[in-house]
């Protein structure tokens, strides 16, 4: 599409595609500022907290394996992949209300620990990296950006994911127990940017959801939204988030390192 070729230009010269603009008819609006090239020499962004299912990992089908099955337990119908995309990103209770029908809302509690037992064991058949996401990990280690997870997922299973496909690379990875509030509420996220001794706009904020941008937006850091993952290039834009990227690498461009 159009936009995804302005939009990865632009990162790559310098330029922010703002999504500050309403839709057009076509579905696209675009508006270009340059980067400040001074702040950009200077590294003004210092960390960067990455969402994880969408972003990091393409987990779709084994989530949508473990979802299932915890429906199918209880007699409830399935769901096809893509509509469980538009679903999944807002935690699992969210994720399995918006699956079930309005009154069936009842089994949200037996669905989500069937599932939890399901995913549990298979949450690495075909879940995968993105093609580039260690690359360009590894390039901002080396620039000494600091690395953070922030997810809706489990903590026990963001932690499994994470640590298996990214060993040692991220000094912070946050998912979700039972008393913690979900993104988009600010809370974690605030506390990574506490942990890192940094300030909120020092923080780039990188995911695939609505809730990630709104979490940025929440902190007062910057917005990246990713468009090979669960949502829509659309809703990202809808969501205002500061710059979208089309590929890994071009987030070496926010940073301010061309490769």
């Amino acid at each position: 599409m159009f936009w995804q070729v302005f939009n990865g230009f632009g990162v790559l010269f310098g330029l922010k595609v703002s999504c500050n603009l309403p839709l057009t008819h076509s579905g696209v609006a675009v508006r270009l500022r340059r980067f400040n090239l001074q702040e950009r020499t200077m590294n003004k962004y210092k960390a960067a907290i990455f969402d994880l299912d969408g972003t990091l990992v393409d987990s779709v089908a084994d989530l949508a394996d473990a979802f299932n099955y915890g429906l199918e337990q209880f007699g409830l119908p399935k769901r096809t992949i893509d509509e469980l995309r538009k679903m999944i990103g807002d935690g699992i209770r969210i994720t399995i209300s918006r699956a079930l029908a309005p009154d069936r809302q009842e089994f949200i509690d037996r669905v989500a620990e069937k599932m939890r037992e399901k995913y549990a064991k298979t949450c690495l058949v075909q879940t995968k990296p993105y093609d580039g996401i260690p690359e360009v990990l590894a390039e901002l280690a080396k620039k000494e950006v600091r690395l953070a997870v922030l997810t809706n997922k489990d903590q026990t299973m963001a932690q499994k994911i994470v640590e298996h496909f990214f060993p040692g690379r991220f000094e912070i990875i946050r998912g979700t127990t039972s008393i913690d509030p979900v993104k988009p509420d600010p809370k974690a996220g605030l506390q990574i940017i506490k942990d890192f001794e940094i300030a909120p706009e020092q923080t780039v904020f990188i995911g695939d959801s609505p809730a990630d941008i709104q979490t940025a937006k929440a902190c007062g850091s910057y917005s990246v939204g990713v468009n090979w993952g669960l949502r829509s290039a659309e809703e990202l834009m809808q969501n205002r988030a500061d710059v979208i990227i089309s590929k890994p690498d071009e987030l070496l461009g926010v940073f301010g390192f061309i490769k």
